[in-house]
């Protein structure tokens, strides 16, 4: 069975929660991300520098992913970045963002089904995009960061559909609290390597938004509608 994971946006909190995931049950890793500071020792991955406001940038990610590991099986985007300007961004730094939050994504999921198309039948097949509520609640002054989020659990939403009968799955994934309100500070690294290496690991297409809590309970559902969440608390 092909077992390589690619991680875009890799840090100390999710990034590095979901590398030790994967890493303890036989996966080989793949990180990517602006320096190596996350990195610590004995940790066994290959790390890849890329600059994700730049989305031509991915193709040679992969390109280093195939060349050193092979075709990666599993594919989460962690990348994002967020601006506090609000309306007043200017639209430069807007087009940056979007680079970080959607292009570089959509880059990444296409040349990730690319390489599912190679790969054998037991091969997980995944793609992962790390979000939050913000395609359905719009939040002041979020709004670049919500464009973003929004344009990007339309393409796994789309994605989820129009491949499940090829058997590649994708999941916009989103931590909660139990009540279901937004877990807006410290997001749990552990939390989020296990549920991502169960969505790996299970054969079929689950719910695409995918909102889970920690503790292990896996998908969670939550009766939410569109809303607006006021202002940011962070």
């Amino acid at each position: 069975m092909n077992k390589i994971v690619l991680i875009f946006g890799f840090g100390p909190r999710i990034g590095a929660g979901v590398a030790r995931a994967f890493a303890r049950n036989g996966y080989k890793v793949a990180v990517v991300s602006r320096s190596n500071k996350a990195i610590e020792p004995g940790d066994d991955y290959l790390w890849i520098q890329a600059d994700l406001s730049d989305a031509f940038s991915v193709e040679g990610v992969f390109t280093t992913v195939r060349s050193k590991l092979g075709i990666p099986s599993v594919v989460v985007y962690n990348a994002f970045v967020y601006s506090l300007e609000g309306f007043d961004e200017p639209l430069s730094s807007v087009i940056t963002d979007t680079h970080i939050n959607t292009f570089s994504a959509y880059a990444a999921a296409q040349l990730a089904v690319k390489g599912f198309a190679e790969l054998p039948p037991d091969a997980s097949k995944t793609f992962i995009y790390t979000s939050n509520k913000l395609h359905l609640m719009a939040m002041e002054p979020l709004l670049s960061f919500g464009m973003g989020k929004s344009a990007s659990a339309h393409m796994i939403h789309y994605l989820s559909e129009v491949y499940k009968s090829a058997g590649y799955k994708f999941y916009h994934t989103d931590q909660r609290e139990p009540d279901g309100t937004p877990r807006y500070a410290n997001p749990s690294p552990e939390a989020h390597g296990e549920h991502y290496l169960r969505l790996a690991e299970q054969k079929d297409q689950g719910n695409w938004n995918n909102t889970f809590v920690e503790g292990g309970k896996g998908y969670v559902k939550f009766d939410e509608s569109l809303t607006f969440g006021g202002r940011f608390p962070g």
